[in-house]
C-alpha cells in the first residue's frame, strides 16, 4: 500500500481522536504500512498537506464530516485521499462503504481501493467557494448547521436540536433555480439542496438515489408547506419516504444557479456543506465535476 498520512482532528466528537494515535500505529506496523500521524490546525492544514502529497504519500482524514470537508478544500481535482469515521456526522464515509466503527474501518482500511467519485463545486461571481463532496445546503439547511454549530448539545443530538431551533425562526423565501439545460423554476422553498450523495445530518435520507459516480447530481427542494408540515415532512426524511409528497421537488442534473429573488441586497442567505458555513450572493452555482476526486474505499463498498 502507498504510504499513508493521518490527519487527526482533536475536534471530532468528545474524545480526542488524538486517543486513536496507538491503535493506528498497531495496525500500521501490523500491515507493515508506512503510516505518519500529524493534527494541524485549519491554519497549517494547505501546508500540511502540500508536504503530504508532495511526499507521494495519501492523506487519510480521520474525524466527521466536517474533517473530510477540510481536507478537499486543499485537494487538486483527481487527487486521491481518504478517510476514517470519528465525527459526529459520519455520512460520506457511509456513503462510501466504511463502517461506523473505527476499529471496523481501519482493518478495512487494509484492503481499501481507489475510486474516482464526482464532486460539487460551489461558485459565486465564478470563483470556486468550496467544494463538496456530499450534499451543499440553501434556507432552512443552512439555518440548521448555524444553530447546531452554535449549540453545547453533544455530538448525534447537535442536528436534532438545530432542527427544531431553526424551525422556530425560519420560513419559507422565494428563489429561482436556472438548470443546465435551461429549464427555469421559481418557488418558494424552505431548502433547496444539491446532492452528490444521498445522506446529511447523522442519516437523514435527503436524497436515496443519489449517486456519487454518474456525473450529475440530486437538487431537492422543500415547498411552501406549514412548520407543522415541515416537521412532519422532516420525519419522514430520515426514512427516505419523503418524495412523494406533493411540496418535495427532485431534479437532476449538471449545474444549477440558485438566485434569492426576497433578500436584500447584500443580505444574502448563506450556503453550507458538511456543517461549514459561508456567505451567500445575489446568485450561487453548484456545478457537478464528474470524477473530481478519488477515494479509497473498503473492497466491500458498492462504489469499488
Amino acid at each position: 500500500m502507498q504510504p499513508l498520512t493521518f490527519f487527526l482532528n482533536p475536534a471530532a466528537r468528545k474524545v480526542s481522536t488524538l486517543a486513536l494515535a496507538p491503535k493506528i500505529e498497531a495496525w500500521a506496523k501490523a500491515a507493515s504500512v508506512d503510516a505518519s500521524l500529524v493534527s494541524p490546525n485549519l491554519e497549517e492544514l494547505p501546508t500540511t498537506l502540500a508536504t503530504c502529497v508532495d511526499q507521494g504519500r495519501i492523506p487519510v482524514a480521520v474525524g466527521g464530516d466536517g474533517t473530510v470537508h477540510q481536507l478537499v478544500q486543499h485537494l487538486l481535482e483527481q487527487s486521491l485521499f481518504a478517510t476514517l469515521p470519528m465525527g459526529s456526522g459520519n455520512d460520506f464515509a457511509s456513503a462510501v462503504g466504511w463502517a461506523t466503527n473505527f476499529d471496523e474501518a481501519l482493518r478495512q482500511l487494509s484492503t481499501a481501493r481507489p475510486v474516482a467519485l464526482d464532486a460539487v463545486s460551489v461558485e459565486q461571481g465564478g470563483d470556486r467557494v468550496f467544494l463538496t463532496l456530499s450534499i451543499a445546503g440553501w434556507g432552512f439547511a443552512c439555518d440548521v448547521n448555524i444553530q447546531a454549530n452554535a449549540s453545547n448539545v453533544p455530538g448525534p443530538l447537535q442536528y436534532p436540536v438545530g432542527v427544531y431551533q431553526a424551525l422556530a425562526k425560519g420560513g419559507t423565501r422565494t428563489v429561482r433555480l436556472t438548470f443546465d439545460n435551461g429549464d427555469v423554476v421559481e418557488g418558494r422553498f424552505w431548502t433547496v439542496l444539491p446532492c452528490n450523495t444521498s445522506t446529511a445530518g447523522g442519516g437523514m435520507k435527503f436524497s436515496p438515489n443519489a449517486d456519487p459516480q454518474d456525473g450529475t447530481m440530486e437538487v431537492l427542494a422543500l415547498g411552501d408547506v406549514s412548520t407543522l408540515g415541515l416537521t412532519a415532512l422532516l420525519g419522514r426524511v430520515y426514512f427516505g419516504r419523503h418524495l412523494s409528497h406533493p411540496q418535495v421537488h427532485l431534479w437532476r442534473c449538471q449545474s444549477v444557479m440558485l438566485e434569492p429573488l426576497d433578500e436584500a441586497e447584500g443580505a444574502w442567505s448563506p450556503v453550507q456543506a458538511e456543517g461549514d458555513v459561508y456567505p451567500g450572493a445575489a446568485s450561487t452555482t453548484f456545478r457537478s465535476i464528474p470524477g473530481g476526486l478519488r477515494t479509497l474505499v473498503p473492497a466491500t463498498s458498492s462504489l469499488a
